[in-house]
């Protein structure tokens, strides 16, 4: 199978304690994209891409390298509007890119799609990262969207996600049974299905937090990836990436309530 192979290009700033003993509680964990220009990175043609095709600022045809651009590429993140799924899900957009996400329940999100297509089910990602300003948009549309205030919600730290079905051209909300398969593929993935609830019942809803609270993650604490996966040497720099970009928007979705 033909491989691409990715070039990310890394500028980010000081390690955070909490990410460090996640990788390692001992020494601290070798900062590989410190050491080199390029991390290099396969992916699979039929799986998806950990990034955004409008973040590809270059390409080079000899080393047949993509260069992501790892400083305005958050502006390219993949957003959905209103009613874009048949729903009222307020009037700012959503942010429904899997680059948003934690590299590890990321990871988790695509291998529940590509396993439901083999199914002959067609998942679309609704939402990913979801702003405080967003959050706070729907606690205030009531509580059939959320009970949870800003900064109480997994989405806010790129651990939940919101999906649903696609049957001809048209998300397909309210089949029980088609829920429940999609639901049991994602618990054998070890995610927490939103189907499992009463107030509110979410099965779009997936997350992944390891066995933290939101009380933890507020304080900047992320859950531990299992210590076998050898699969994100460069845990660190992703996420200080990524909080990096969610600054990024939680201000712009910020300027929008002030208008």
């Amino acid at each position: 199978m033909r491989l691409f192979k990715i070039s990310f290009i890394i500028v980010f700033g000081c390690l955070t304690a909490s990410v460090s003993a996640q990788v390692n509680g001992l020494f601290q964990a070798y900062d590989c994209r410190e050491h080199i220009e390029t991390f290099f990175e396969q992916v699979p043609l039929d799986e998806p891409l950990p990034f955004s095709l409008d973040s590809i600022i270059s390409y080079d045809f000899e080393q047949n390298l993509f260069a992501v651009d790892t400083t305005d590429g958050w502006k390219n993140w993949r957003l959905v509007q209103n009613y874009s799924f048949g729903k009222d899900r307020g009037s700012m957009p959503m942010i429904a890119d899997l680059t948003a996400l934690h590299p590890y329940f990321r990871d988790k999100i695509s291998q529940l799609i590509k396993i439901c297509k083999t199914k002959g089910i067609e998942l679309t990602v609704v939402e990913t990262y979801r702003t405080h300003a967003k959050q706070h948009e729907y606690k205030t549309m009531g509580k059939k969207y959320t009970s949870s205030g800003a900064g109480r919600s997994k989405h806010q730290y790129g651990l939940a996600v919101d999906v649903v079905p696609i049957i001809d051209s048209a998300a397909v909300w309210d089949n029980i049974a088609l829920w429940r398969k999609v639901g049991a593929a994602g618990e054998k993935l070890g995610l927490r299905w939103g189907g499992r609830w009463r107030k509110p019942f979410d099965p779009g809803h997936f997350e992944w937090t390891g066995g933290l609270s939101s009380t933890h993650l507020s304080l900047g604490v992320l859950p531990p990836i299992p210590l076998s996966n050898e699969h994100y040497p460069c845990l660190e720099e992703d996420i200080r990436l990524l909080r990096k970009y969610w600054t990024e928007w939680e201000v712009s979705q910020s300027s929008l309530t002030l208008k």
